[in-house]
């Protein structure tokens, strides 16, 4: 899957958008973007709700990368 930034771009969305859609702060949003924190699974799930990820999508990436 793409990365969160990448995404937010596609669908021409502004950080404090996708932060106040996806209910996290701006400066969190800012620091996973730029790779200075590590979001728990809970939040970027949901983020990649807010940025309309469909639900298989998700769980996909919940298989590849949290289930060995």
């Amino acid at each position: 899957m793409k990365d969160i930034k990448e995404l937010r771009k596609e669908k021409n969305m502004t950080q404090q958008q996708l932060a106040e859609k996806s209910n996290i702060s701006l400066r969190q949003l800012v620091r996973i973007e730029k790779g200075q924190c590590f979001p728990n699974l809970e939040t970027k799930i949901l983020i990649y709700k807010a940025l309309g990820v469909s639900q298989n999508d998700i769980i996909e990436f919940i298989i590849d990368n949290y289930i060995k």
